[in-house]
């Protein structure tokens, strides 16, 4: 049985398109379409070359595919339009299975997660007419419970402010939650977000009117918000610390209004597993918070929880409705497309550089970061979701003081306020961080123990808490590697990691796109497999 999950361009609205398969009950490939267009979270794009990796990584044609599983379950109009694009790319379209998109977020978290019952929520700006589902997931399958309406969103609640402060919003929410520990608490957000028993109650009269008929380019703030806290900032003004106060309010209201609804969801089924999709899901400060609830045991947050993940999600619940459900725990992401060492060289000398094959990869680049130098890391398939996580990475040494400051305006060409996560050993993980089990996907943050602040100040946020992702051989053997032998040279088992590419652009994905990044930044060396640049290899 092979299932093909599909997401996006059936409207202007619809971003981050993707696809997912899973093969006789076995999840093969997840790509995202940003990859090969090179346009960051495009919008109203079908996810034709995603489709087309999902299928080459099988070696599939689309008349292998049993069934295609898209979001879109109240569209009427969806069946005979997938099928009409299907159609003339493809010359195939397969028996078309409709999903829900809250179900499809759940369904990306539960069946990813391990559990074997465990609460289930999502929450996100909206999609078909709802912002939030809780449910609960069991051998069963996934019940939901309650949904929430559109219009009482925590995602347009934090959107908002995102617009507000004068970034882009369904892209930079990440700058506020990055931004908010410059702030203090000298602000209230109560009437705009108010906390109640069951979780929260959005004040639309905040936001731009009407809603739903704006492009997310269009401020989406009422003059009611400019009222209440005082002329909005302009892209690219100074962040004055009246800014910073706001981002400190609207991190701290979305952080209570999310404990509230989990609790509320947990006094009525109590269940102490916990999983989390939907783009909320992505705010990893608010997941601290959750995974400090008292009654939780295990939090799983899907590493692309955002709207990225819903192909992954429809393909998972498609082949539960088909009675074979997907139930160990993801161990990895790097379920992108593969390219060959002859691909790798091919694009080398297209290229026009001098290169090396070097014996082994993660010691020399191990060593490098040892001496100070900043490398740009490019190994096997990508991995999928907003996170670089060791395949398509940036590496530095977080020992330097300057190191954040250096890549921020040299490399990532971006806010100085901006951090940057540490990549541990998973064995020592505890030892640095207060924190207790795995994170491979960076979804939480954690505190850095008072002992290793001053050791790794790369990697300490100003809050002195840290975006960890944890390694283990099992799951990444060469960057377990890598960070391995530089623990080795320097007595410190971490590394700063942070996603290949620059301020605007989505991650890497080919070997050419690794190879003109590097080229346009401030860095030293490129590692593409085994093969070695470094800047001064470059032919005259």
């Amino acid at each position: 049985m092979n299932i093909l999950g599909v997401y996006g361009g059936m409207s202007m609205g619809e971003h981050d398109p993707s696809a997912a398969l899973i093969c006789d009950g076995r999840l093969v490939a997840v790509c995202e379409e940003e990859r090969f267009l090179r346009v960051k979270s495009p919008y109203g794009v079908l996810p034709i070359e995603s489709i087309r990796h999902c299928l080459k990584e099988a070696g599939l044609q689309m008349q292998d595919i049993d069934y295609i599983a898209h979001p879109g379950a109240g569209f009427a109009d969806f069946p005979s339009r997938i099928k009409t694009y299907l159609l003339h790319y493809f010359g195939y379209a397969p028996p078309l299975k409709l999903m829900a998109h809250q179900q499809a977020h759940l369904a990306s978290a539960f069946y990813c997660s391990g559990f074997d019952k465990a609460l289930c929520i999502s929450y996100d700006a909206y999609g078909e007419g709802s912002s939030a589902a809780l449910g609960v997931g069991d051998d069963s399958g996934i019940a939901i419970h309650e949904l929430r309406d559109q219009s009482n969103s925590l995602g347009l609640f934090y959107a908002c402010i995102t617009s507000y402060l004068g970034f882009l919003v369904g892209t930079d929410e990440y700058k506020v939650m990055g931004l908010s520990a410059y702030g203090r608490d000298a602000l209230d957000l109560g009437d705009f977000l108010r906390i109640t028993p069951t979780g929260y109650e959005l004040d639309t009269s905040y936001l731009a009117q009407p809603l739903y008929n704006q492009t997310w380019y269009e401020p989406l703030y009422s003059e009611k918000l400019v009222a209440l806290l005082g002329p909005n900032r302009k892209p690219g003004d100074p962040i004055t610390d009246h800014y910073k106060n706001v981002a400190f309010a609207a991190q701290k209201t979305l952080e209570q209004a999310v404990c509230s609804l989990i609790t509320y969801h947990h006094s009525q089924t109590g269940l102490n597993r916990l999983c989390l999709a939907g783009g909320v899901a992505l705010n990893s400060v608010a997941n601290m918070k959750i995974g400090k609830l008292p009654f939780l045991k295990e939090l799983f947050v899907q590493p692309a929880a955002s709207d990225r993940g819903l192909a992954l999600g429809c393909a998972l619940q498609c082949s539960a409705d088909l009675g074979a459900p997907l139930r160990d725990r993801l161990q990895h992401a790097y379920l992108g497309p593969t390219y060959s060492e002859e691909r790798m060289q091919r694009d080398l000398d297209i290229a026009g550089i001098s290169y090396r094959r070097v014996e082994n990869a993660a010691t020399t680049a191990a060593e490098l970061l040892a001496e100070g130098k900043i490398i740009a890391w490019f190994q096997g398939r990508s991995e999928f979701g907003p996170r670089a996580l060791g395949h398509r990475s940036i590496l530095a040494d977080p020992r330097r003081a300057g190191i954040k400051d250096e890549v921020n305006a040299r490399i990532k060409f971006r806010e100085s306020f901006r951090p940057f996560a540490p990549a541990v050993l998973q064995e020592a993980a505890s030892t640095i961080f207060d924190m207790e089990g795995d994170c491979p996907f960076m979804t939480t943050t954690v505190p850095v123990r008072d002992a290793w602040r001053s050791r790794i100040p790369g990697v300490v946020h100003v809050d002195g808490t840290a975006r960890v992702q944890t390694v283990s051989a099992q799951a990444n053997d060469i960057f377990y590697e890598l960070v391995a032998q530089f623990h080795r040279l320097t007595d410190v088992p971490v590394v700063l990691n942070t996603s290949f590419n620059i301020k605007g652009q989505p991650i890497v994905e080919t070997p050419m796109d690794a190879i003109s990044t590097f080229f346009g930044t401030g860095m030293d060396a490129l590692f593409i497999g085994p093969f070695l640049i470094n800047k001064t290899g470059a032919n005259a």
